[in-house]
């Protein structure tokens, strides 16, 4: 993928008129908010010590979810 300078895509955006730069700061955001922020291991054992489910809830839960991974929905 080849990429793509910041100069280019500042040249670009100043060309646009003021609605399509919001689509663009709109789009920026929504691509920022989809990017996975790590867990810190305290925020993690803050959840864990106020969870009450137990290890087999959540082992019973998990594999409840591949069986429901596997069904193959109905052809029309």
């Amino acid at each position: 993928m080849d990429s793509v300078s910041s100069e280019t895509i500042i040249q670009k955006y100043e060309t646009l008129p003021g609605y399509a730069k919001r689509e663009v700061a709109d789009f920026i955001d929504f691509l920022v908010s989809r990017r996975k922020k790590p867990v810190k291991k305290k925020d993690k054992k803050k959840l864990l010590e106020v969870s009450c489910w137990s290890d087999e809830d959540i082992e019973a839960i998990e594999d409840a979810g591949k069986e429901i991974n596997k069904w193959k929905p109905e052809a029309f």
